[in-house]
């Protein structure tokens, strides 16, 4: 946790460097408030026994440090909301959560106040550092319960929206490190409901059994850990990530996971087709090297070589196939990109399978569906860019190395529309 707490100082400072720079910029307020509330929570942590002792009352820190906790979850969600729009309705639901945010802190304060009454908190044993670490500390009352259950209850709902927020945004970031910075983000809250499980199960546990109970607590701090830190690096790496490069690193890999998506399509292709190939095709841990030093061109030239394939195969393409590639598809429970995906992955197995076997071209050709057929059956490959293009050519290669596609294209071949006119004379 004092490696957490440092770390967390870190991206604070750095983060309130930037908000200096542009004070009226609200998403980065919000996010400034979030992160020095976690840090100072994590800073009282092991200070906790000092500060009670200052104050003369046992887990008054305690109460800080939750009360902390929830403004670095509301503040999380402002910065969220904040995130995706700007407009007045959002203003107004940040507004809300503050309302609701004091609220809940005024009743954890009130519910503090009030075990005080019984003597249990106020004790004079704290000022001489003798009231830790015994049995029965901290008491169980019930006042001390319900006190837990509203912390955790808001807490809990907190961290359960921003994993909703954190998530619907994600799939709308068109910046590589800021989409991944959300998925982190939402990784982070779910160890943060974990910490919430957790925490329950130890209250439950805390009287009945105490070997399970240490258990749980180290899973509690297992778990808040975690959370703080997937959720300060997730909110900080779209700024500080391209200074170090990650931004270069992620379009490399991606460029990668790209290549070797596509693959499958392309072997299939070069086996029948070995003179589309511009590059000797790599291989073995040098290929994996070459491949990904230039990773970028590699990709680019991979699927020039899956389209000009699909130019080459043209005359050997069958109306009637895709028909039935469509049908067999749909049976089989495929529904929108993914059965057009193995409509097109059957239309260039079967292509590929008459031009093996030596078969003339078909004369149904004319009437083929032109390829790639793209996410929308309407497009056509001019309609795709090229990020639209490799994904759509990833799917296809996902689809034809599939058991179906396999039975489709046999099952093409033994019907009584055959892939080429000339293969039912034999």
């Amino acid at each position: 946790m004092i490696a957490v707490t440092l770390i967390c100082w870190g991206m604070s400072l750095y983060k309130l460097r930037d908000l200096a720079r542009d004070r009226g910029n609200r998403p980065l307020r919000a996010l400034c408030l979030a992160l020095i509330a976690i840090t100072i929570s994590m800073t009282l942590e092991p200070l906790k026994p000092k500060i009670d002792q200052l104050f003369g009352i046992a887990d008054v820190t305690r109460l800080m440090s939750n009360c902390l906790s929830l403004v670095c979850a509301t503040a999380a969600q402002a910065f969220l909301l904040y995130m995706s729009s700007r407009d007045v309705s959002t203003r107004r639901r940040v507004r809300r959560q503050t309302i609701a945010l004091a609220f809940t802190i005024a009743v954890m304060i009130t519910m503090f106040v009030a075990t005080l009454s019984d003597g249990s908190r106020t004790d004079p044993r704290v000022r001489a550092d003798e009231h830790y670490g015994e049995p029965s500390h901290p008491p169980f009352q019930f006042v001390y319960l319900a006190y837990l259950f509203v912390y955790l209850a808001y807490l809990g709902w907190s961290l359960t929206q921003v994993v909703v927020l954190a998530n619907r945004y994600a799939s709308i970031a068109h910046r590589p490190l800021l989409r991944f910075g959300l998925r982190m983000i939402t990784v982070g809250s779910l160890w943060g409901l974990a910490y919430v499980a957790a925490k329950v199960v130890a209250v439950v546990l805390g009287n009945r059994s105490p070997g399970w109970a240490l258990i749980t607590d180290a899973v509690v701090v297992l778990a808040f850990s975690t959370s703080i830190l997937l959720v300060l690096i997730g909110s900080t790496i779209p700024s500080w990530g391209p200074r170090v490069g990650l931004d270069r690193l992620w379009v490399e890999a991606a460029a990668v996971r790209d290549y070797y998506r596509l693959h499958p399509l392309w072997t299939r292709i070069h086996a029948v087709l070995p003179e589309v190939a511009l590059l000797p095709p790599p291989s073995g841990v040098r290929g994996f090297l070459s491949v990904a030093r230039d990773a970028s061109l590699r990709r680019v030239r991979i699927t020039v070589e899956i389209l000009d394939g699909y130019a080459t195969l043209r005359p050997w393409m069958s109306a009637a196939v895709a028909t039935h590639a469509q049908d067999a598809a749909q049976k089989g429970g495929l529904l929108g990109d993914p059965q057009t995906a193995m409509v097109e992955a059957v239309v260039i197995g079967a292509a590929l399978a008459s031009r093996l076997d030596g078969a003339p071209p078909s004369s149904e050709a004319p009437e083929a569906l032109a390829l790639p057929l793209g996410p929308s059956r309407d497009s056509t490959a001019g309609d795709l860019d090229a990020a639209d293009q490799v994904t759509w050519l990833a799917q296809v290669a996902r689809a034809i190395a599939t058991p179906m596609a396999e039975t489709i294209i046999k099952s093409a071949a033994s019907e009584s529309m055959p892939l080429t006119p000339q293969s039912s004379e034999r």
